[in-house]
């Protein structure tokens, strides 16, 4: 991810635009804290301790054509983005579950789940998606996985490939590649309280400029609960969990083994992805980059959708999920 003040040079249209619309735009930071838990979600949340680190996830059940023998379709398991939680799945979990078991967690560190003093890196994540997996009886699951998540998803299939079926990437990280010097200077701004430095300005500017695209109810949702979970007191150690995934994520490249993970892999990306290529250090376009992931990936095939951003299976629900579902054979 690059730092805001980079980023917003290198795209002074995006940034005009975000300034205007936060000009008139509601102001939550005066409605005052609300904690984790009050947090909106799709479906009734549900928690389990996996080593202690208590998870916050949401479980929509068998689909209703599951035959009784539970020999039924796949289980589907969504992975979020960098300071993301479940309900950015808001369009795809009702989706999916017309057919699949779907399971969405919240990552340790944001969401409803605890934030353990914990290294935040994807090695971590995977083990811990791999043993929650386990406790909620999933022990194998088509992965789809956001940005974050999908390079999560990409080490889970490394590390514990007994769990990945299939592999969905949207708008993955760990394609891109970073020299050692744009890797340090990443990690020396994001700093373990900058999160906590970010006003509400900054924020809606962050969305509506880089992260969305289309910006509708959801997202204005979104924008209300950051602002007014960056005012409580759990935030602190969110604010700690985001500056140790992004320089887990630098750390803990990749690239190198994606030729290790065989299993059929979808990656999607939106057409106007702001944030991957990295507009400073590493202009480019963003079909370059899934490019590379489908040449690299042993049994991979890339979908780029038009206008779409970072957050694509937001910003193009339908043309995202038409992608699953004819990936997964659910077309029809």
């Amino acid at each position: 991810m690059l730092p805001r003040t980079l980023r917003f040079a290198a795209v002074p249209g995006l940034l005009a635009l975000a300034a205007m619309q936060s000009a008139c735009a509601p102001r939550y930071a005066a409605k005052g804290p609300i904690q984790p838990a009050e947090i909106w979600t799709p479906l009734p949340v549900q928690h389990i301790s996996v080593h202690g680190v208590d998870i916050a996830y949401l479980d929509s059940g068998d689909p209703p054509d599951a035959p009784p023998s539970g020999n039924g379709p796949s289980t589907i398991v969504l992975i979020h983005g960098l300071s993301s939680y479940s309900s950015f799945w808001e369009y795809q979990l009702p989706h999916l579950a017309k057919h699949h078991r779907v399971l969405a967690l919240d990552l340790p560190g944001f969401g409803q789940s605890s934030r353990p003093d914990a290294p935040y890196t994807p090695p971590w994540y995977a083990d811990v998606v791999s043993d929650w997996m386990a406790a909620v009886w999933a022990p194998r699951a088509v992965v789809i996985g956001h940005s974050m998540g999908g390079q999560v998803a990409m080490t889970l299939a490394l590390e514990h490939p007994e769990r990945v079926e299939r592999l969905v990437l949207a708008a993955p990280a760990g394609i891109e590649r970073f020299s050692p010097g744009a890797s340090q200077f990443m990690k020396s701004w994001w700093t373990e309280t900058r999160a906590m430095d970010a006003g509400e300005d900054e924020i809606r500017a962050n969305f509506v400029a880089s992260v969305f695209n289309k910006h509708d109810a959801g997202v204005e949702r979104l924008i209300e609960e950051r602002v007014r979970l960056g005012h409580g007191p759990s935030f602190a150690a969110t604010s700690v969990a985001v500056s140790r995934c992004i320089a887990g994520m630098l750390d803990f490249p990749v690239w190198s083994r994606l030729p290790e993970i065989t299993v059929p892999t979808l990656i999607v990306f939106g057409s106007d992805d702001h944030l991957i290529p990295n507009p400073v250090f590493n202009p480019g376009s963003t079909r370059s980059v899934g490019q590379q992931g489908a040449t690299q990936l042993p049994d991979a095939q890339l979908v780029v959708l038009p206008g779409a951003g970072h957050t694509v299976h937001h910003d193009d629900p339908r043309g995202f999920n038409a992608a699953v579902d004819t990936f997964l054979g659910d077309a029809g």
